[in-house]
Parts: structure tokens; sequence; C-alpha cells
């Protein structure tokens, strides 16, 4: 498939990011010495940037840490690079709080829905994202009609078992809605929407 007829059934959905504001994003474990928080800023402007030539309507935000979840609607990578730059990370990871948030900015159009969640540790709450995943996946209609995809920043090895386990172990749900990518998997793909294409086909 063309990246023109990928990028046309992409039009197809609407698309929230997640990013992970918790304290462990100051750790700077990232290439060239950067902190998790300003290695994940680049990936994160660069995919809305991308997306915002398909998503026409805008992109959903939602930043979370111990201090508290945020939503910003309808944002372009100005308002990314905006938060960044005012924004440091602390405290924990309430997961199933930032899932929870997203889900409800979805379905704000007829359109499907892509949650794309950048983090880099084990969730506050396990067995609570866990159950916020399951009833998304039990509540909807079509395979494709929700689609989240986790992105790995840093190389925490109880992160990758845990974000592996949501991939491949999560049991009990009507369909698969969950991929998972480390950020060096995720940077293979050629495009932003090669990406998103194989998070949806998984």
């Amino acid at each position: 498939m063309s990246i023109t007829s990928i990028e046309s059934s992409l039009s197809e959905y609407d698309f929230i990011a997640v990013i992970d504001a918790s304290g462990s994003m100051t750790t700077p474990d990232m290439s060239g010495g950067r902190t998790r928080w300003a290695a994940m800023q680049e990936t994160a402007e660069q995919f809305v940037r991308d997306i915002s030539a398909i998503d026409a309507d805008g992109i959903g935000l939602v930043v979370f840490s111990g201090s508290g979840v945020d939503k910003f609607d309808n944002v372009g990578a100005d308002k990314v690079t905006e938060i960044f730059k005012n924004r440091n990370p602390r405290s924990s990871t309430p997961l199933a709080e930032a899932l929870t948030t997203a889900l409800n900015m979805a379905g704000k159009s007829d359109k499907k829905d892509f949650i794309i969640v950048f983090t880099d540790g084990v969730p506050d709450d396990q067995a609570a994202a866990a159950k916020v995943l399951k009833d998304a996946a039990n509540k909807q209609e079509t395979d494709d009609s929700l689609t989240i995809l986790f992105v790995q920043i840093g190389y925490d090895s109880a992160a990758t078992a845990y974000l592996k386990n949501l991939d491949d172990q999560l049991t009990g749900c009507k369909y698969d809605i969950v991929d998972v990518k480390t950020m060096a998997e995720a940077e293979k793909f050629n495009t932003t929407v090669d990406l998103i294409a194989a998070a949806i086909n998984d």
C-alpha cells in the first residue's frame, strides 16, 4: 500500500497523544546523555507534527504524573513544545487515570480512535491500568475502532516486561487493542504513518 493510500485510511481516525511526566522521566539514559523527557519531546513533537497533516480537526493531548492529569484539545506541535518547556517531570505514574482521560476524549466524532502513550515505567496501579484497557477492548464494536500504542521511553527492564505483558498477555478481551514498541523500534519505521499503520494492523 502506498504512503498516500495509508494516509487516506488514517484520515478515518482521531488521534490522542498521552505523555508521561512522572519523576523517572528525568533519568539521563538516552543517547547523548539526554534525559528521557528531552528525548521524548523530540519524538512527541514529530508525531504531532506528522499527524496534524492527517487529522485536520486537531489532536487530543493528555499529560500525566502523580501531580495530576491534564488534557488539551486540538493541539499542534507548538503546544507540545510549550508543555515540555513549562513542565518539570515529578512524582508517580497514574497510568489508569491517564488512559481513562484519553478514552473519555475519544469518540468525539464518528471516526475511529488511535491513542499513543509515551511512557517509561511501571504504573502506580498495574491492575487498574489493565482493567481500563480490558473494559475499553470489550466495549468496542469492531477490531479497528480503537488502537492503543505504547511507546517505551528509556531502558527500564521492569517497564519493558510490563508493557510486553500488556501486549501479549492481556486476557479476557474481545479485541486486541494494544500494541507496544520501544522508542528504538518506533524510530526504525520510515515514517510516523508507517508506525501507526503497523500498530493498527498488529
